[in-house]
């Protein structure tokens, strides 16, 4: 997250400040950066590969919570043999889905510091020309904790105006769009971590 920050003042820091005549009052416009490149069709292609890679790990703590519930459930009819099987698939299940967390985790890291990197970067000179067109002496970055805004007007916001223009910016240097769901994009999170495997079941003695 604080290279998030880091980046969004870096767009932020980037932006012109045009010289106004001391009749004209200021016009100042806010751009969350953050929803920018989350919210671009780029972005949101990112982040369904985020998502895909969720929904297997998700798949496989699935499995290990349906092999506990069975382990639970069948302990007192399993004889030893199936007792110590089951345990032992779910103890290697749960290793193999803590690595690939590990694995996951590690590359979502990359790829999201990768993602910021490049859209920022082509973010920044778009907003610079997007200020310049619509006369705009400051524009502040509403994402950065560091700007500490306390109230925004809507009618201030041009995230939107420059999500369409970076899209349309995208589609005019590619040839075609880029396919991206529609639905609301939620900010990439890492995979969430293992559960523990169950303590192993002690056989109860053969009379």
């Amino acid at each position: 997250m604080r290279r998030i920050l880091v980046l969004a003042g870096i767009v932020a820091l980037a932006l012109p400040v045009a010289a106004m005549a001391e009749t004209s009052p200021p016009k100042i416009g806010v751009m969350n950066v953050l929803r920018a490149i989350v919210e671009c069709s780029e972005g949101k292609q990112a982040n369904e590969k985020f998502e895909a890679k969720r929904d297997e790990l998700s798949s496989k703590q699935k499995e290990i919570e349906t092999l506990q519930q069975q382990l639970k459930s069948q302990a007192a009819t399993l004889n030893d043999d199936a007792r110590a099987g089951l345990t032992k698939s779910i103890t290697q299940k749960t290793t193999d889905l803590q690595r690939s967390q590990e694995d996951a985790e590690k590359e979502f890291n990359e790829l999201r510091n990768q993602i910021f990197n490049r859209i920022g970067s082509k973010l920044a000179p778009l907003v610079q020309q997007y200020a310049k067109e619509k006369n705009f002496t400051l524009v502040l970055d509403s994402s950065s904790q560091t700007t500490q805004l306390t109230y925004v007007d809507p009618a201030t916001d041009i995230t939107d105006d420059i999500v369409k223009r970076y899209d349309a910016m995208q589609v005019s240097s590619t040839g075609s769009a880029p396919a991206a769901k529609p639905a609301t994009t939620v900010t990439p999170k890492a995979p969430a971590p293992a559960t523990k495997p169950p303590a192993t079941t002690a056989a109860t003695p053969k009379k």
